[in-house]
């Protein structure tokens, strides 16, 4: 069992936020997409990827911003690869602005069944301080759009804890997102990523980061809105109707080998972890010359590997699974026992550490703690 990651780098503009490799030249897309056809084809040949993945996502950059035409390519190619489930979660990344009823009914005929919403914020003046090229309306217009092509799983993203002037936007539009049909949220605290806009707009003082007060006040907010609106809070960021958590992303968080292809993309397989190039010349010049395009990998130490069981674990609502074999031996329970005793962990039944409640906002400093 594996789960397929397939990045497409394409972004017409960047977000302020984001660090993850991106490319704006779109005539580099039919070139791309024959590439990643080829390393498809280079990894399907290898014993290991031979079975059919059980998921598939599309992320990126903006994996919508690639024509139907070339998305067809691509899905026809994965198909004549493997024999893929018709049941299989097959999750396409989606700006709202791409986002027409030709382009829901064609994705739709094209197997892909899970549209990740970019949608960030339903306030336009958030949306335009984050420079989004997409307005609220154009966002409730996509849902809407997606769901009469017939994909009833759709999720979207949103983004809490913006700096000081943006902050009052948070409780509406949550509000507002938890009112419309979909199916799962993913929200995150915004960061300031070394190298980005943003992060270069609060070294110079034009933007005032939200106190860890905010973060932790609009965090617990997004909890309990979510949990009323009877979402289940599956993982630390990430909250799903019955039924509707996202398979892919589980995977990694339960440590299931998984391919990522496309220039920058990670892949990992039972200690092993290998990534690609973040160059999208050079990832189309190796694949015309039938080599792959890996920039570096590693071989997860048994110390490594622990801290990762730990901290993927503990990220879900399932916790830390005390019976698997790389944490035998290790004095675990004698870290766990002081966040026991504070109330911010519990030792279930089933032999599971978690985070309580109170515990989520501290998940980093209890990680840190066990390891």
């Amino acid at each position: 069992m594996w789960g397929l990651y397939l990045h497409i780098p394409f972004c017409p503009t960047r977000c302020i936020y984001c660090d993850f490799y991106s490319q704006s030249d779109l005539s580099l897309q039919s070139a791309f997409v024959e590439a990643l056809c080829r390393e498809l084809t280079i990894y399907h040949d290898r014993e290991q990827w031979a079975t059919a993945p059980r998921t598939i996502y599309l992320g990126g950059g903006t994996p919508s911003s690639l024509p139907l035409p070339l998305l067809e390519r691509l899905m026809q190619h994965i198909r004549s690869l493997w024999p893929l489930d018709e049941t299989i979660e097959i999750t396409l990344e989606a700006n709202p602005e791409d986002v027409s009823p030709e382009w829901a009914d064609g994705v739709a005929q094209l197997g892909f069944n899970r549209i990740s919403l970019g949608v960030q914020s339903f306030s336009e003046e958030t949306l335009r301080f984050l420079q989004r090229r997409h307005s609220a309306t154009q966002a409730e217009l996509a849902i809407s759009y997606i769901r009469q092509a017939g994909i009833s799983n759709v999720s979207i993203d949103l983004i809490f804890a913006l700096p000081k002037g943006y902050e009052q936007h948070w409780s509406e539009s949550l509000a507002h997102a938890l009112t419309l049909p979909v199916t799962h949220l993913s929200a995150y605290g915004l960061t300031y990523e070394r190298g980005t806009r943003l992060d270069r707009m609060r070294e110079r003082g034009a933007v005032i980061p939200s106190s860890e007060e905010t973060y932790v006040e609009q965090y617990y907010t997004l909890v309990a809105a979510c949990q009323e609106a009877g979402f289940t809070h599956y993982e630390l960021s990430n909250w799903a109707l019955p039924g509707f958590a996202s398979q892919h992303n589980s995977a990694y968080w339960d440590g299931t080998p998984y391919l990522g292809l496309g220039p920058s993309a990670h892949s990992y397989m039972a200690g092993h972890r290998w990534w690609n190039l973040s160059d999208i010349h050079l990832y189309i010049e190796r694949l015309q010359q039938d080599t792959l395009p890996i920039a570096d990998e590693e071989w997860l130490t048994q110390t490594e590997l622990y801290e990762e069981c730990i901290m993927l674990g503990l990220r879900t609502s399932c916790g830390i699974d005390l019976r698997r074999p790389m944490l035998q031996g290790a004095p675990l329970m004698e870290r766990a026992t002081p966040w026991i005793k504070q109330g911010l962990l519990t030792h279930t039944a089933d032999d599971h550490l978690r985070l309580t409640h109170e515990g989520l906002v501290w998940c980093d400093r209890i990680c840190a703690a066990l390891c």
